[in-house]
């Protein structure tokens, strides 16, 4: 028998014991009938054991599922102990509370934080700057800020949050150097700062970098969009930055700015399990207000 790597996946199989169906337990859970399938099938693969005989009424416990039914039953008495104690953690406006993003976006998203320790002192917002996306459903943080193609988890409520614009720069050391380009190709005579090796999907204008500028004009590769933004004003080389943000430095200069700009969407993430806490609740509520009056 193998390791239960989540133990999720036992709560999950234990609902669809007493609802009896897919449709019926994802109901009950809140998330997807897909992930509920998904789930069944990690969990009866690492156990090596089958829990449900699958037929055309819906699902049946095997032996081994009534076990797991059993044990689900005393292991929600217990939980239920609790209820009282989470519930209140969840409803109090205090505590810690995990925001996920990244490096790039924190400066324009420093006001609206601003915002919510003003009418909400007694909560302490930590926020988690990570490229890499952690898991809302592991419990890694409580509310992400994604930015690009809109999340598509069925287990995840996103809401749009702002939309931005972004450009090329070059900083004022840099055109004293090397001048300023006045078509694209004259680009061709530039250095360029761009990003790693699998980050620079998620960034349009890094994504545009690499498949228009020749790899040889690409001076430095770096993993955070800030330390772009570093390279970009230390006059490294040209690259990419947010047109509101760029607006906040007087020592930089845009680039062809009619000819090359993307959108940029940025959305709020939480997960199915946590969105209505209220200190969840709180958070995207001052986001939302500040971002839409901004």
């Amino acid at each position: 028998m193998g390791k239960i790597e989540d133990w999720q996946d036992i709560h999950i199989a234990y609902v669809l014991a007493k609802k009896g169906t897919l449709t019926a337990a994802a109901h009950a859970l809140s998330i997807h009938h897909s992930t509920v399938l998904r789930r069944i099938n990690q969990l009866e693969s690492q156990l090596n054991t089958r829990l449900f005989h699958r037929h055309a009424r819906g699902y049946q416990v095997t032996e081994a599922g009534q076990q797991l039914l059993q044990a689900g039953t005393a292991i929600e008495d217990t939980l239920g102990q609790l209820h009282h104690k989470i519930v209140a953690a969840d409803t109090t406006l205090s505590g810690r509370l995990f925001l996920t993003t990244v490096s790039g976006i924190v400066e324009m998203l420093s006001p609206a934080c601003l915002e919510f320790q003003k009418q909400h002192p007694k909560v302490q917002l930590e926020i988690i700057l990570e490229q890499r996306r952690l898991r809302l459903d592991h419990g890694q943080a409580h509310i992400a800020i994604r930015a690009g193609d809109k999340p598509s988890d069925p287990d995840y409520i996103v809401q749009h949050l702002c939309s931005t614009t972004a450009g090329l720069y070059a900083s004022d050391n840099y055109i004293k150097r090397m001048g300023i380009p006045q078509t694209k190709a004259e680009l061709s005579q530039h250095h360029f700062v761009s990003g790693v090796a699998g980050f620079n999907a998620m960034v349009p204008y890094f994504d545009w970098v690499d498949k228009q500028i020749d790899a040889a004009q690409i001076c430095i590769r770096v993993s955070e969009t800030a330390e772009a933004a570093r390279a970009i004003y230390s006059g490294l080389g040209i690259g990419g930055l947010q047109h509101n943000i760029a607006k906040q430095s007087h020592r930089i200069q845009p680039i062809l700015e009619k000819e090359l700009t993307w959108p940029l969407d940025f959305w709020l993430v939480t997960h199915v399990s946590v969105h209505r806490t209220a200190k969840v609740q709180a958070l995207c509520r001052v986001f939302k207000d500040y971002f839409k009056s901004s």
